[in-house]
């Protein structure tokens, strides 16, 4: 038989730096994941409307060259829509990159901060390693 597994439901939570950055990259990486889907299942579904745009001109289409100026036209949307998405995705990546950063940032910075603030500070005119300096 399987041992429940017994949960603190007083709300009583331990510090744990290395659980804190887990769980803020896990939500970055769901944030960016569904901001990615949502923009390439709009890129693929403007791509289809366009090829059964062309599907329905090339029907109607008697002649080769009509038929030819169609593909042309299609052509020349599906570069512009390819290029024009490149830009959305690496906008939408600087974007994402940029947040998620700064909020990985929040979670680590008091922390990196403490570390700062206990290391000592020379003091001006006296080196590490030899001492004072030579006023010469």
């Amino acid at each position: 038989m399987q041992e429940t597994v017994k949960i603190d439901q007083t709300g009583a939570r331990l510090s744990n730096p290395l659980l804190d950055l887990t769980v803020a990259g896990l939500e970055a990486q769901l944030k960016a994941w569904q901001a990615f889907q949502v923009e390439g299942a709009d890129f693929v579904a403007k791509r289809l409307r366009a090829d059964l745009e062309l599907a329905k001109a090339l029907g109607h289409c008697v002649e080769a060259g009509h038929a030819g100026d169609c593909c042309r036209a299609w052509l020349s949307d599906m570069r512009a829509d390819y290029a024009e998405e490149w830009g959305r995705l690496a906008a939408t990546g600087f974007s994402l990159a940029f947040v998620d950063l700064s909020s990985i940032g929040l979670v680590l910075g008091p922390r990196l901060w403490a570390k700062q603030l206990e290391k000592p500070t020379p003091e001006p005119g006296v080196r590490a390693d030899s001492g004072r300096l030579n006023a010469a």
